[in-house]
């Protein structure tokens, strides 16, 4: 009989108050919101975009060109957005690097020392290869040292460049007093052309610059000054960026190298063969280059 009957408990609770009603609403409406929030917040977190500032050493059109496959495959391949920063003036670039404006920059080892000593950007990854600065005169020319040069003209290719800054350097080494013309040509052709030209009793090339010329050009040409290497230009990251950011983008960089046509890419950013960079190593020895002063810097 016990077993065939159906046993139902009913269990009562005293009707909640007005008020309590009320704070339980209050509490899922907050939960709510923090549950559609959370999501919300972690994604504008990792949408922070970080500004990659280029040397203007092309229109920024050609540049731009350049560079973007660049910057879309190291967004999809670190997870982290980037932008590029064009400019139009070296001297824009100069006071955006001095300021610390933007996150990353590729700049010049001597604007890199700058930028160092400013902010402290620090070098990621740089070219692979070293490179030379030579100071050339035509080879039947009369010149054969440094101190024939005094009162003469000699080219350069820019006054923000480094082969014209670091050949001045030496040269101002060379003697508190070396009075020479100074002429801009604007190129490392036109350098080369003014000095075959005897328009100018010597200029300043970067030594792969000369090696890229016909060998007849090469053959009427002869170094007065060899400079020891160079690092070239590396990418450098501003303080401010994290070190996981940071080293996501050095490791990203040298692993787009090992593929064949990111070498490629890399190549035509100046940035062949790369290796990790290191600022005492690769740039410290710059510091003692006066570069705001030989380059007019801001300006």
């Amino acid at each position: 009989m016990l077993n065939s009957m159906l046993y139902v408990i009913t269990v009562i609770c005293p009707a909640p108050s007005v008020a309590a009603i009320m704070r339980m609403k209050i509490i899922c409406l907050i939960a709510t919101l923090f549950l559609i929030n959370v999501p919300a917040l972690a994604s504008g977190a990792q949408q922070h975009v970080y500004t990659i500032a280029v040397i203007p050493s092309a229109p920024p059109v050609t540049l731009h060109r350049q560079w973007i496959p660049f910057v879309d495959r190291l967004t999809r391949e670190t997870g982290f957005e980037f932008q590029l920063k064009m400019y139009e003036r070296m001297a824009d670039f100069e006071r955006d690097i001095w300021s610390g404006t933007p996150d990353f920059i590729f700049a010049s080892p001597i604007q890199t020392v700058v930028a160092h000593k400013a902010n402290g950007y620090v070098p990621l990854v740089r070219g692979g290869k070293q490179i030379s600065v030579g100071l050339f005169v035509r080879k039947d020319s009369p010149f054969k040292n440094i101190s024939d040069l005094k009162g003469k003209t000699i080219s350069f290719v820019g006054n923000k460049n480094l082969c014209s800054v670091f050949i001045q350097h030496l040269l101002g080494k060379e003697s508190n007093t070396f009075p020479f013309t100074r002429e801009y040509a604007g190129s490392t052709r036109n350098v080369i052309i003014q000095v075959l030209l005897g328009k100018s009793a010597a200029g300043a090339v970067f030594v792969p610059e000369l090696e890229k010329e016909s060998e007849d050009t090469r053959n009427q040409l002869r170094s007065l000054l060899i400079t020891p290497k160079i690092a070239p230009h590396p990418l450098s990251a501003h303080p401010r960026v994290t070190l996981r950011v940071q080293e996501a983008v050095k490791k990203t960089i040298l692993a787009i190298a090992a593929s064949r046509d990111g070498a490629e890419l890399l190549k035509s950013l100046r940035m062949a063969a790369p290796v990790a960079a290191d600022y005492d190593r690769d740039y410290l020895n710059l510091e003692v280059i006066d570069v705001k002063g030989l380059t007019n810097w801001g300006h």
